[in-house]
């Protein structure tokens, strides 16, 4: 009988400790941070994708594998899917206290299509200020992007 008691013990012991991991692991409520920073992150994600894949173009026009005009008509379709990206951003629900977060993440985003109209510009002109604006705002949306990279480490 003793025996029996400590099995359903042992058994019940085991089934607590295994809901409570679960629970911890799959937990249905997420506090609003955890939601923003998922959201934040998934949209961080997109961007990341959409800059490779623009990098990859920009390479394939260094190699002269592309010309200045194609490398325009390139630049103007990633143009309108970062203005998609940053609709996206800007429709983000953000907790009480996280606003710049929010702010940093779309300003990293204004500032790579502002470098991406200037590269364009350059194509088209060879306007080597045009180049230099470009550099200045990818550099500047880097600065913004290590604003909202500490936040996701933090809490993701």
């Amino acid at each position: 009988m003793n025996s029996k008691k400590a099995l359903f013990g042992i058994i019940i012991s085991i089934t607590v400790v295994v809901s409570i991991v679960l629970a911890i692991l799959f937990n249905p409520f997420k506090s609003n941070v955890q939601v923003f920073s998922d959201s934040l992150s998934a949209l961080v994600s997109k961007s990341q994708e959409l800059t490779r894949k623009y990098q990859e173009e920009v390479g394939k026009w260094n190699m002269k594998k592309y010309d200045n005009l194609t490398m325009v008509t390139i630049t103007d379709r990633y143009l309108s899917q970062f203005e998609e990206l940053e609709n996206e951003a800007r429709n983000l629900t953000v907790p009480n206290g996280h606003d710049n977060i929010k702010n940093s993440f779309i300003r990293s985003l204004e500032s790579e299509a502002a470098s991406y109209e200037h590269f364009k510009n350059y194509l088209i002109t060879g306007n080597r200020t045009e180049d230099q604006l470009s550099n200045d705002n990818l550099s500047l949306a880097y600065q913004y992007e290590k604003h909202y990279a500490d936040f996701l480490l933090k809490n993701h």
